[in-house]
């Protein structure tokens, strides 16, 4: 079979793509107490004991395994009521939204480290769940789906102790999400097709011959 050079061909083609129907970025703050025997640190581990200095935490999100969600991760949700029909005058014209009422499952991890007396320690929870409803006005008619990906996640931790005893912790998480509706559509376009670039061939250089002095040697004919 004879191959044929593609460039500069054009042909209808049919491609399928993900349309997006409605996008929006929503901001939620959500605060958490959790009792000290739930977050499955080792027993006796007390950072209220009052010989523990340089007492810090940290939390993050993490999978339900525990291992770290990168940047921009998609998450799970699940819807929990019928989408509803509102109308709104957006710019003058009536529009139809959905409301589209959803759960998102969290799970976070918080780290608590310090010295106590002379001795550094560092404790890590179980992965914490964290169930966050949520209810937002999109363009969401039938047949599309739900994406949520969280794109900035701030997370704080507050250590409440009774006295010298470790009783809980607070988590507050301010998070800012991305949600999207939507739907596998199958697009016609004309388009030229591609064709891999030339590959790049490191070439000697051609010899380099060193400067003279023709007025010195051989010198000016006739002179």
């Amino acid at each position: 079979m004879q191959s044929q050079n593609l460039q500069g061909a054009q042909e209808l083609l049919c491609i399928n793509a993900e349309k997006v129907y409605d996008w929006v970025i929503l901001q939620n703050t959500v605060n958490q107490n959790v009792l000290a025997g739930a977050l499955g640190l080792p027993a006796g581990f007390n950072p209220c004991d009052p010989s523990v200095t340089n007492l810090t935490t940290r939390c993050f999100l993490v999978d339900e395994d525990g291992d770290p969600l990168p940047v921009n991760a998609e998450v799970e949700v699940e819807e929990i009521e019928e989408r509803e029909d509102r109308t709104f005058v957006i710019d003058g014209a009536l529009v139809t939204l959905q409301r589209v009422t959803f759960l998102k499952p969290l799970c976070v991890r918080v780290e608590i480290s310090g010295v106590a007396g002379t001795t550094p320690f560092v404790g890590v929870t179980d992965p914490i769940g964290i169930e966050i409803p949520e209810s937002v006005f999109l363009c969401a008619p039938e047949g599309t789906r739900l994406v949520v990906r969280l794109t900035d996640v701030d997370c704080s931790v507050r250590i409440n102790c009774t006295g010298t005893d470790f009783t809980s912790i607070d988590i507050a998480l301010n998070l800012c999400q991305s949600i999207q509706t939507v739907a596998d559509v199958t697009l016609e376009l004309e388009a030229d097709f591609c064709e891999p670039r030339d590959i790049l061939i490191e070439q000697c250089p051609a010899p380099v011959i060193p400067p003279q002095c023709p007025v010195l040697f051989p010198g000016i004919p006739g002179e």
